[in-house]
């Protein structure tokens, strides 16, 4: 069975991490700090307390399977701290939302092929730097130049875990994830809400209608949104499914931590500079989150 090592001990990288552990799937979860640790973690009404190891603690090259689940912001850096950990022909995967940093990991490792992973999984880490896992939801991991099959480490360990599914259209997934984020993320954000509070008696309230019937052009000519339905009904089935949920920009936000608005609606607007759309309200999202 593959050993993975998850790099970013935060509210998702935790409960991947606890999951590969209750499934007997090989895994280390680590952080950048000099000294190993231990996090407190809630599942339902279970209490579990996860080994954090340093990275710096590893041998050179013992990393064969590096989970990268940082911010967006952050990716390129924590790549850049586990370069003396990775073997030669390590696997790398990120969970990391947004577009826009597909470049700056080609730069760090030139020829390299990074494995993007989309989930609707949801955690949050409290004011006691406890992490609640709200729901497992489904995650998708590919590679989004190829519609390759499962190679045998997704085979014999991610595999192994419930909601995790190979991905043969990862590029259409990724979109269609960047699609969902660029108006939910940043309007939850912004009004400071949970999911549900961007609907008014169950249907699509005035905000997130007006963002997604702006977006939603752009989308379709860049090719990110390819689904049949329409942006707005999918925007607003995800809220109803989710309503309880604080996007993860919202937790940035809350938490006064940067958030991936330049990965999401901020590179929106960069691809929109060859076409003639008016993003006024994609704009002011921008200005307001950075």
């Amino acid at each position: 069975m593959s050993q993975w090592h998850i790099l970013g001990a935060g509210a998702i990288g935790s409960l991947i991490a606890h999951r590969m552990m209750q499934s007997n799937c090989a895994c280390t979860l680590l952080h950048h700090h000099q000294s190993s640790s231990s996090g407190l973690l809630l599942d339902g009404k279970t209490t579990a307390r996860l080994p954090i190891q340093s990275l710096r603690a590893l041998a050179p090259a013992s990393i064969d399977r590096l989970l990268l689940t940082t911010k967006a912001g952050q990716l390129v850096d924590a790549l850049k701290l586990a370069l003396p950990y990775l073997s030669d022909d390590a696997v790398i995967a990120c969970t990391a939302n947004g577009l826009g940093f597909e470049q700056a990991f080609s730069e760090v490792l030139p020829g390299r092929s990074l494995h993007r992973a989309t989930s609707t999984a949801a955690a949050f880490r409290d004011h006691d730097a406890v992490v609640h896992i709200v729901s497992d939801g489904i995650t998708r991991i590919g590679l989004p130049e190829s519609s390759a099959s499962p190679p045998t480490w997704f085979s014999d360990s991610l595999a192994i875990l419930d909601g995790w599914r190979w991905e043969s259209n990862m590029q259409g997934a990724i979109g269609e994830k960047f699609s969902i984020n660029c108006v939910i993320n940043p309007l939850t954000a912004q009004l400071e809400c949970r999911n549900g509070e961007l609907l008014q008696s169950g249907a699509a309230g005035p905000e997130l209608t007006a963002l997604c019937e702006e977006s939603e052009p752009l989308l379709n000519a860049l090719g990110l949104w390819s689904r049949q339905s329409d942006l707005l009904s999918a925007a607003t089935n995800v809220c109803q499914s989710t309503a309880q949920n604080q996007s993860s920009m919202l937790q940035d936000r809350l938490a006064g931590r940067p958030t991936e608005i330049d990965f999401l609606n901020g590179e929106l607007l960069r691809r929109a500079e060859n076409f003639e759309f008016e993003l006024p309200l994609n704009q002011a999202l921008v200005s307001a989150l950075r």
